[in-house]
């Protein structure tokens, strides 16, 4: 499974590299340039596969819930690795977008393994947060983690589908999502559910990987998905769960198209923020006063 980390987390290496070399020593962007050629160099050893294909939503669901269960144990520990520490800061940005308040009830949708769920309690300590995510590994990761910062008081795991919340209309004051999206399979109706349960006036954030526009590295992007994304989508004979994730962002839409979601379903400012060039996007938007749920 480090193969599924690797594929994942190359473009960030590569076009974090170019940072590194702007704001670091010329030996630190060299060391990592120097890391990006041995992700390649691995890469390039594992063999040939064909691109996955879904024929009904239950089938990508089904596929998702193996990748994750497969990668609970390393995901967090690969994430913050693999993209030098940036993946806490784009989740800081992310929670004080909501505009949190004392003692509000905010829901974490699709929440992995809680990190989400910790930086908003961390900003705001006296929040209690329904955490929930449709595969059973990743929470029970979750649920160390809460009992390791004795905040599981404070939070309700659920094990539930973020297609169907299982939550009544105007529940939450503030719904948060971080890296999901490319995996579920109808981001509309996500976003509508997230709406759905949150009370008007209150926000829905989202933070997920994104497609730069910043010079340099949207051309190394491309670059990435035109010359090397083809490799990893040969990566193996039977499918294997480490190619899905350069697969799911090949699949996901550009951040201005996912905003012309957001606008449909009503959502009130809606917008999002480019975060290290663009690497990821923060979404966000208000909850109508007038919206039908």
């Amino acid at each position: 499974m480090m193969h599924f980390f690797l594929c994942e987390h190359f473009v960030i290496l590569c076009i974090y590299s170019i940072y590194i070399r702007i704001r670091l020593s010329s030996r630190m962007s060299s060391l990592v340039m120097v890391y990006c050629q041995h992700v390649i160099f691995l890469i390039m050893k594992v063999g040939t596969m064909n691109t996955k294909e879904f024929n009904t939503y239950e089938d990508k669901e089904q596929f998702v819930q193996g990748v994750f269960s497969n990668i609970a144990k390393h995901y967090d520990l690969m994430n913050t690795l693999l993209s030098f520490g940036q993946d806490y800061f784009w989740r800081k940005f992310a929670v004080k977008e909501m505009n949190i308040g004392p003692y509000q009830h905010v829901l974490d949708v699709a929440c992995g393994t809680c990190v989400f769920t910790k930086e908003a309690l961390r900003q705001e300590p006296t929040l209690t947060v329904e955490a929930l995510d449709f595969n059973a590994e990743m929470l029970e990761q979750g649920r160390e983690r809460m009992d390791q910062a004795d905040l599981l008081d404070q939070v309700n795991l659920v094990q539930g589908d973020a297609m169907a919340l299982p939550y009544a209309d105007n529940t939450f004051d503030a719904a948060m999502s971080g890296f999901a999206m490319r995996n579920v399979p109808d981001i509309k109706q996500v976003l509508s559910e997230m709406q759905r349960v949150v009370k008007p006036g209150g926000k829905v954030v989202v933070l997920e990987l994104a497609k730069p526009s910043a010079f340099g590295f949207k051309q190394l992007y491309n670059f990435y998905f035109s010359y090397i994304l083809p490799i990893i989508g040969k990566l193996s004979k039977d499918n294997s769960s480490y190619a899905w994730l350069p697969e799911s962002l090949r699949r996901y839409p550009h951040q201005s198209e996912i905003l012309e979601i957001w606008k449909s379903l009503g959502y009130e400012n809606a917008t999002y923020t480019e975060l290290t060039g663009g690497i990821v996007a923060v979404h966000e938007g208000v909850v109508p006063e007038s919206t039908t749920k």
